[in-house]
Parts: C-alpha cells; sequence; structure tokens
C-alpha cells in the first residue's frame, strides 16, 4: 500500500504533463489523428516550460516532498469499498480522464498557472497539516501547554492559523491518550475557561480528530455488532468534553477521520450511527465530504470537480448526499479562498451548474465563510475573495459566482453570524441546513 500511495503521490505532480500524453496515446489508439497526437505533444511542451526553472520550480517540488509524506500517512484513502466494484472504477476512471483533459485543454489555451495555483494551495494545506506540531514545538508524551501553543499558532498568519488550530487541537487530545489517560471535560472545564473565543470551533473540530483517530484505529476489522459501541464511545467522548454551541463541530471530525483513515468503515459507521445517535449522521456526511476533498486521487491537478462527483457517489441517501457535497465545498473554499480564480475557474466553470441545482455547494460556501471568520477574524484575504469578479465577457461564470459564492459567503458573513455568535450556536455551520432560516428564528427570539 505504501508503494501504490508512493506512486499515486508522484503521479499527482506529474499529472499536467503524463495526463496530455496519455490522453494522446488513447486517442491514437482509438483512431485520432497525427493533428491529435501534434497537439497534446503542444501540451505537454507548454505545461514543461510553465513549471521549468526558477523560484515556482523550486517551490512545487519542494512542496511535492511534503505531500508524498502526507499521502504516505493517509494510504487507506486510496481503496474504499465501492472502488472495489470494477464498474465504479470505470466511473472514476472517466471522470479522471475527463478532469485529465479538461487539465490539458487548460494549459494548452496558456493557463497553465492555474494549475499551478491548485497545486501550491493544495500541497500548501496538506503541509501544514502535517507538520502542524512540529512547527508549535509539541512533544508526543507531554502535557501540552495549550495557551502558549495558541499563541504560537495564532503567529502563523491568518491562512494557516486554521489549520494550525485544528492540528492543536488534535496534539491536545493525544496528550492525554498518550499519557494513558482518558480525556474528560478538557475543553469544557476550568483548565480552558480563559482561551480565545475564536480558537474554540477549530480545537473542538481537533479534539473530534483525536478521539475518532484512536478509537477507531483500535477497531480492525470489526462487525458491526463490534464498531457500535466504538462509535458510542466516540460520541461520549465528544459530548464529554465538548463546550456548549461547538459539539457539532467535534461530531464533524468523525466523518473526517473514517473516511481518510478507515475507509472501509465508512457505511458501517453510517449504520451504527443510524441506531444509536441519529442526530450525528448530518455532521458525520458533512466530515466524510470534507476528507473526500483531501484524498490521494483528488490531489491531481485539475481534479477539483472529481471531489463533488465522489462525495455525491459515496452518499447512501439524499441528506448525506447534501452533507458530503456541502463539506467538499468547505473545503475548496478555505483551500482557495486566497485565490477566488482557481475557485471560479477549476470548479465553477466545469461542474457549477451541476452544483447550483441545490443549497448544498452554497452551504458549504456559507459555512466556511462564518468558520473562517470566527477562527481568524477579519483575515485579509476573505475581503479580496468577495471582491473578485470572473472577466465580465463571461457571463454564465459570472452568474454561477454570484449564486454559489458571492451571495451565500457575503449574507453568511454580515447577517448570519453574528447571530449564531450570539446564540452561541457556531456548530450548526458543520452541517447542511437553512441558515438563514436559524438565523431568522433566532432574530425573532431576540425581539421577544
Amino acid at each position: 500500500m505504501r508503494d501504490l500511495a508512493r506512486s499515486v503521490a508522484s503521479f499527482s505532480w506529474a499529472m499536467p504533463l503524463l495526463a496530455a500524453q496519455q490522453l494522446g496515446s488513447l486517442l491514437a489508439s482509438a483512431g485520432g489523428t497525427r493533428r491529435t497526437a501534434a497537439m497534446l505533444d503542444a501540451v505537454i511542451g507548454a505545461a514543461a516550460g510553465t513549471f521549468r526553472g526558477g523560484e515556482e520550480l523550486g517551490r512545487l517540488l519542494q512542496l511535492g516532498t511534503c505531500v508524498q509524506n502526507a499521502i504516505l500517512t493517509m494510504a487507506p484513502s486510496l481503496v474504499s469499498p465501492e472502488l472495489l466494484d470494477p464498474g465504479a472504477w470505470w466511473r472514476l476512471g472517466s471522470a479522471v480522464a475527463r478532469r485529465s483533459a479538461e487539465a490539458a485543454r487548460t494549459v494548452a489555451t496558456g493557463q497553465a498557472s492555474l494549475l499551478w495555483g491548485e497545486l501550491r494551495d493544495k500541497g500548501e494545506v496538506f503541509c501544514l497539516v502535517l507538520d502542524a506540531a512540529q512547527q508549535l514545538g509539541i512533544s508526543p508524551g507531554v502535557a501540552l501547554d495549550l495557551p502558549a501553543s495558541l499563541r504560537r499558532a495564532y503567529a502563523l498568519g491568518p491562512f494557516a492559523e486554521l489549520w494550525a488550530v485544528e492540528g492543536l487541537g488534535n496534539a491536545y487530545g493525544n496528550s492525554f491518550w498518550d499519557r494513558g489517560l482518558v480525556p474528560h471535560q478538557i475543553l469544557s472545564d476550568e483548565r480552558t475557561r480563559d482561551l480565545p473565543a475564536e480558537s474554540l470551533l477549530m480545537l473542538h473540530a481537533g479534539i473530534g480528530l483525536s478521539f475518532a483517530r484512536h478509537r477507531l484505529d483500535r477497531a480492525g476489522s470489526a462487525s458491526l455488532r463490534e464498531l457500535t459501541p466504538i462509535v458510542a464511545d466516540i460520541i461520549d467522548l465528544c459530548r464529554d468534553n465538548s463546550r456548549t454551541g461547538y459539539l457539532g463541530a467535534a461530531y464533524e471530525s468523525l466523518g473526517l477521520v473514517t473516511r481518510t483513515f478507515h475507509p472501509e468503515l465508512v457505511p458501517a459507521v453510517d449504520q451504527s450511527l443510524r441506531e444509536i445517535a441519529p442526530e450525528v449522521v448530518d455532521f458525520y456526511w458533512h466530515g466524510v465530504g470534507r476528507a473526500i476533498f483531501f484524498t490521494a486521487v483528488n490531489f491531481l491537478p485539475g481534479s477539483s470537480c472529481l471531489v463533488f462527483i465522489m462525495a455525491q457517489h459515496e452518499a447512501p441517501d439524499e441528506v448525506a448526499r447534501r452533507n458530503a457535497v456541502a463539506g467538499a465545498a468547505w473545503a475548496s473554499v478555505l483551500v482557495f479562498q486566497r485565490d477566488p480564480q482557481l475557485l471560479a475557474e477549476l470548479v465553477l466553470k466545469s461542474c457549477g451548474a451541476e452544483l447550483s441545482r441545490d443549497g448544498s455547494f452554497a452551504n458549504g460556501v456559507a459555512s466556511s465563510v462564518i468558520m473562517r471568520q470566527d477562527t481568524t477574524p477579519d483575515a485579509p484575504f476573505l475581503t479580496e475573495f468577495f471582491r473578485y469578479q470572473p472577466h465580465p465577457a463571461d457571463m454564465i461564470l459570472t452568474g454561477l459566482w454570484e449564486t454559489l459564492v458571492r451571495h451565500p459567503g457575503e449574507g453568511a458573513l454580515h447577517r448570519i453570524y453574528p447571530i449564531l455568535r450570539r446564540w452561541n450556536r457556531l456548530d450548526e455551520v458543520f452541517r447542511v441546513q437553512d441558515l438563514a432560516s436559524l438565523a431568522a428564528r433566532l432574530a425573532a427570539e431576540d425581539l421577544r
């Protein structure tokens, strides 16, 4: 499996070149013309020129090494039960081929910088998550000074801070397991009373990661009967250690951990939750969608729409599907928030029409904006994100941007977020619901 993961990691970085080359061979074998092959050779040359020499190539290679290490830790996510079905492999292969062709066209039209930007942003987040403990000076097996570690996390800059705080929450939970202690009220008692409010959402997401990882790593090939008490224990840990208004953030991490490290258990954990804690199912599938964004196959350049194809395919019903799509959108927006053109050109332009059929993607946008504002208040790139406008000549893309990104994002930031913050209901953004209606009901209570 590690060799497979290493191969996929290497393949990901070479994809802008190899996709065109392999597509050319495919077309030639299917009766394509020499003209097609010549065009694809030109694509390869254009891509190679984009990444040859200079600072960008050096950074690309540096990120590539880091990402290979990250993917090796997530090797199980390369295989999941639905991908053992040859038909599923055919569908997934078709999607990859389609996105690879679109990536090749992007290079051919002189927009290879978009693919470089996609690689850069995904790679940076991978590396931030991978190196969080090292950057914050956290040693395993040692009691963690949470306030001091938070100060270091919030010194990394507004983009990195969010991911560092989540990683810190995970490390904080692990610091108890490492010392042979079961975490008990670790974010809900006097020890953490004076923590800054902006750290709480992602700290809760982080402790949820720790609880789920610690318990599921010991599940092995558990039967449904054996798995159900393990899932119940994870839920109890989240409830015992979370503050009011933040529990949903810890719940959601169960989906993230299950899909990333134990994808074969995704259906069984879902079934267990439906039996013992149905109120957690929405949060769980939101986390599954977030995990799908970070799977190895979705690190392929030009694969941004494949994320949503997989999210829809893996969900067992409509409610789970909407939450998985929203979770994938949540991750996409946060990763591309400093580069809105990437979100517009690589996601909305390719699959925006499909994503606009219901409110799932827009909900993910709104939720990610609320979470970003709460964790890193007034991050300067958030203002620039909303100021972005696609080229005015592209009226379709402009309409999709307004409908799916700007309107739901600005509404969430200026109208919904202040109400959820005042009512201590911020964990509601970790599942799909009508946030505007929820905010309106809470605002009406303010007037009584």
